[in-house]
């Protein structure tokens, strides 16, 4: 199946965005009469039809298939420092999405080598890996915060997950999280966090929690933290 995205989609007569309309008319070689799969990133399912063709654009007749009225029992957040290689970060949003992810939150924190981000570039990059994993809903990609700001939006019902190698016996996030609960988990910059970092999330709340005996990278922690908790509700 090749998905197509639009946060616009609504049934009735509907066109392709550019970028969309090239990649179905010239690359796809779509015509008239043919089927294409939508998404609009909020958990609907559409089928259009093609009805006009011109060089410019594709006019579609839209019905909605399906909706999904979450994309799981539990909300996921990542708060994680963007990478000093850009690379390093985008697979990172690649990744998660692909593996089921609901907001993405960059941090700044005091060992933080990366301040400042493309957001379109990476909106671009959740797109394409929604799309790629056969999934209906977006993740949501906020503004960067420093962590304090990060830390101290969690909600009541959020479990706060402060992924920490400055401690000893830590428990394993595996053995923190229960299934069809929210949660808020937290990974460094490739220095990690400072003491007074870790101390500021322990008293908003937050538990410390290992991913392991090895050091991960940034990148490689964050994959590890979001699969971990996905798979306690697969």
């Amino acid at each position: 199946m090749q998905l197509f995205y639009d946060p616009e989609l609504k049934a009735g007569i509907h066109t392709l965005r550019d970028e969309d309309a090239r990649h179905a008319f010239q690359v796809l070689r779509k015509q008239k009469g043919d089927a294409i799969d939508l998404v609009d990133g909020r958990g609907g399912w559409y089928r259009g039809t093609v009805v006009s063709l011109t060089k410019r654009e594709g006019l579609l007749d839209v019905a909605e298939v399906r909706r999904e009225s979450s994309r799981t029992k539990h909300r996921l957040t990542l708060l994680v420092a963007p990478t000093k290689n850009i690379d390093r970060f985008e697979w990172i949003l690649e990744k998660a999405t692909e593996i089921g992810i609901d907001r993405i939150q960059p941090i700044l924190t005091e060992h933080s080598e990366r301040k400042q981000l493309r957001a379109d570039r990476l909106e671009r990059i959740l797109e394409s890996a929604m799309k790629q994993s056969l999934r209906a809903w977006l993740p949501q990609l906020e503004e960067m915060l420093p962590l304090g700001e990060a830390l101290a939006q969690r909600e009541a019902e959020e479990q706060g997950c402060f992924a920490y190698l400055g401690a000893t016996a830590v428990p394993l996030l595996r053995d923190t999280t229960q299934a069809g609960r929210d949660v808020r988990v937290v990974i460094g910059p490739e220095g990690g966090f400072s003491p007074a970092e870790a101390a500021l999330a322990r008293e908003l709340g937050y538990q410390w929690v290992s991913l392991g005996p090895q050091r991960l990278r940034t990148e490689t922690a964050a994959i590890a933290a979001v699969h971990t908790i996905e798979q306690l509700n697969w």
